[in-house]
């Protein structure tokens, strides 16, 4: 899995932000990607990346809106789960706000959330509608006494420790998502379930259910993501979409439109 989760499209906004980052316990790294600590010195607009896993997110300070349509926003609660995304969602963070996101792993999520994930796919949820009277008591103690970030993140870690404790997640699953990521989006389904001792109705329903999508959306999402998270991600437009696991440019063009509205040219860094 690549190094670094990129949240955000890397934009103007983002000097008003600053990011931490923090590398989860060894013993929930299967679980956890990272913690993401965000913090806006002042009212800022943020626009994210499509996302291939679902996050658990708390807002510390302040308040953060999502933009539905070009009229329309919402506020968010302060405490929420985001579903896997594949289209790119627009916030606007008032000042001095602070929001702890926890980027769970693709597939695990359903470990710690009992609501089924496909549920919220491109959605939002309350904590008050995935986690009982009792877990949400929790989390508020520890999100409304900590005294620093990795005291915080260390109490979280108990709290996550004891939600995966007795849960059990489908290896068949596991392993077509390693699959999928290794191959940077770009191996077909078939080949995945020609592998593995299930049908394919069977095996995409299993994965609805576990990573909150289809195989190819969430093979789409990697793909995309590859864009940004590739190494080779500097080069002429053709390159940086073969180096993401795109065939052609053409179809690499239309899915950056149809993802995010914009041109290709507008939001890579290219070479001539």
């Amino acid at each position: 899995m690549h190094e670094k989760n990129i949240a955000f499209f890397e934009q103007e906004q983002f000097n008003k932000v600053i990011e931490y980052r923090f590398t989860p316990d060894q013993i929930l790294k299967e679980y956890v990607k990272e913690y993401l600590i965000v913090e806006a010195t002042d009212s800022a607009c943020l626009e994210t990346l499509p996302s291939s896993s679902v996050s658990l997110n708390y807002i510390l300070n302040g308040s953060i809106t999502i933009k539905q349509t070009q009229e329309s926003k919402m506020s968010l609660p302060k405490a929420f789960a985001f579903g896997i995304a594949r289209t790119s969602l627009h916030f606007e963070f008032s000042k001095s706000t602070t929001l702890f996101v926890i980027i769970l792993n693709p597939g695990v999520a359903s470990s710690i959330i009992k609501t089924p994930i496909n549920d919220f796919y491109e959605k939002y949820i309350s904590f008050d509608d995935i986690f009982n009277s009792n877990q949400l008591a929790y989390l508020n103690e520890i999100f409304s006494s900590y005294s620093d970030y990795e005291v915080l993140i260390k109490r979280i870690e108990k709290f996550l420790l004891l939600e995966i404790l007795y849960t059990h997640t489908d290896d068949i699953i596991k392993e077509a998502i390693i699959e999928i990521i290794n191959s940077q989006g770009s191996v077909s389904i078939k080949t995945i379930i020609d592998k593995l001792p299930v049908s394919r109705d069977s095996f995409e329903k299993k994965f609805r259910k576990q990573v909150g999508t289809s195989p190819k959306k969430f093979s789409n999402i990697v793909r995309f993501r590859n864009l940004f998270e590739n190494k080779d991600k500097i080069g002429t437009l053709t390159e940086i979409g073969l180096n993401a696991g795109y065939y052609d440019q053409s179809h690499f063009i239309k899915d950056v439109k149809v993802i995010t509205g914009k041109k290709p040219s507008s939001i890579l860094k290219t070479i001539d």
